[in-house]
């Protein structure tokens, strides 16, 4: 279900749709020198929040649940997957959890949101960072793993441009 007509700039998504995907109002996908892959597997769900930003070579795989808040942005690069794909070991199941990343938040450039994790609102990722867990709202976290930084003062009704 597409609320609106997504805006895009360059290539469309590669997108494949076997579950559930909404996508908010003024959704935005710029791809001019990287194509974006969308994946939504049987029974998943993505959801996207109005106003979000997607940049260059953004890679999005649902196997359980992802949902993404309303006015995020997400950098170049940036992979943001439910699932480990594979087993470590063999006394380790494939882990498949859900990811919730919050109103308002920045991912930046070549970062992984992977299974289970969880990015408050307003929060900032750095570039190059791999979330693996919690982040709490209005933080800055970098990192591998990622891991606060600082409290940043963000005020209410206030939105990155």
């Amino acid at each position: 279900m597409i609320d609106s007509i997504p805006i895009f700039s360059g290539a469309w998504p590669e997108i494949h749709n076997k579950g559930i995907m909404r996508i908010g109002n003024q959704c935005s996908f710029r791809s001019f020198r990287l194509r974006q892959s969308i994946t939504v597997q049987t029974g998943a769900i993505l959801e996207i929040g109005e106003g979000s930003f997607f940049n260059d070579g953004v890679n999005i795989c649902a196997t359980q649940s992802i949902k993404i808040g309303h006015h995020t942005k997400v950098g170049d690069m940036t992979y943001i997957f439910d699932t480990d794909f594979h087993q470590l070991s063999p006394e380790r199941e494939m882990k498949n959890a859900p990811i919730i990343i919050g109103n308002n938040v920045w991912v930046g450039a070549n970062s992984m949101i992977l299974a289970g994790s969880s990015i408050g609102n307003n929060s900032v990722i750095a570039a190059g960072s791999i979330v693996v867990g919690e982040i709490p709202p209005n933080c800055l976290a970098a990192g591998t793993p990622a891991k606060v930084i600082r409290s940043l003062n963000i005020p209410d009704g206030w939105l990155r441009q």
